[in-house]
């Protein structure tokens, strides 16, 4: 591994907890809505999909800021569906 995957890996990673927790405390404290803990976890099962999953698609699609906009979308997927 080099430094640069290691470099992609930490920042997709780093920005799927940042979203995670980012939805829970808006889902349970801002929305004070009701949510399962499976809903709140959701933009942790991009994580898993780009760890598993990521060296398989081609280099022009394996970029770290489309796994973040991805985070980012079902984070306000997360949202909507608990309101």
């Amino acid at each position: 591994m080099d430094l640069d995957d290691a470099m992609a890996d930490l920042t997709v990673a780093a920005a799927v907890a940042g979203c995670t927790i980012m939805v829970a405390v808006l889902v349970e404290y801002v929305l004070e809505a009701e949510a399962t803990t499976t809903l709140l976890l959701a933009p942790l099962f991009v994580y898993f999909v780009y760890v598993f999953g990521h060296n398989q698609l081609p280099d022009r699609l394996d970029q770290p800021r489309l796994w973040i906009a991805l985070t980012g979308l079902v984070g306000m997927a997360v949202i909507f569906l608990a309101v």
